[in-house]
């Protein structure tokens, strides 16, 4: 497959006419990282914008003690950087891949250009940034009002969603997850996660699978995490 092909097979691509095809795919080229390589770092002047095609990526924060939080997993078709390439800031957070994986890159000048010339690409890019803040909008809600099994059980799933696989016993979390990373997902402490997560795995809801959580019972977490 093709760059082209690639990039017609992303939806932020969609609706792009034929006749810009050639210019816009010019513009990326094709970069491969193994797992746990850095694709960025937080505060990094923003060179480029990434897409990935392959593979998933975590974005992490590193907090004021010097633990890494993360903050999104991205899965093939999502954007990373795009907060810094198009405001010019540093960039938010760090990328790491979770696994071996394949990034379209382009540099930020050339991702002003297309913002300007292509309004599919724009209208893209103002979506991708919708889902962010809807995103973070969620998290602060979350932690404000919600108890811990509901925090802990929407982090889960949400996880199950963007890097997760099924399985016969369930769905599978395809990243480690350490009780730490669960608790400085939620605002917790690492104590509330170990108890919140044993009575998860006590009541049959999830399982551990060779270091990997697995969602035995996505129904239950979910009505946990829909609880008022």
């Amino acid at each position: 497959m093709d760059r082209r092909d690639i990039l017609k097979a992303l939806p932020v691509f969609a609706g792009l006419s034929d006749r810009d095809w050639d210019k816009v795919t010019a513009i990326f080229s094709e970069r491969h990282y193994h797992k746990d390589d850095f694709i960025f770092l937080e505060g990094e002047a923003p060179e480029a914008l990434f897409i990935v095609r392959t593979g998933k990526v975590k974005v992490l924060r590193h907090s004021a003690d010097g633990k890494d939080v993360v903050l999104r997993v991205a899965g093939p078709g999502q954007m990373l950087g795009s907060v810094a390439v198009f405001d010019g800031s540093g960039y938010l957070g760090t990328a790491q891949a979770i696994e071996d994986c394949s990034l379209l890159v382009a540099a930020r000048n050339d991702c002003l250009v297309l913002v300007g010339r292509y309004p599919v690409f724009a209208l893209a890019v103002i979506a991708d940034l919708g889902v962010r803040l809807r995103g973070s909008a969620e998290q602060i809600r979350s932690l404000a009002v919600e108890r811990v099994e509901q925090r802990i059980a929407r982090v889960l799933l949400k996880l199950a969603e963007t890097a997760g696989s099924d399985a016969p016993e369930g769905r599978v979390i395809e990243m480690p997850l350490t009780r730490q990373d669960v608790a400085d997902m939620t605002g917790t402490t690492v104590e509330t996660a170990i108890r919140v997560m044993s009575k998860f795995r006590r009541n049959g809801v999830i399982r551990t699978r060779r270091g990997k959580v697995v969602l035995v019972d996505c129904k239950v977490l979910e009505e946990i995490s829909e609880a008022r």
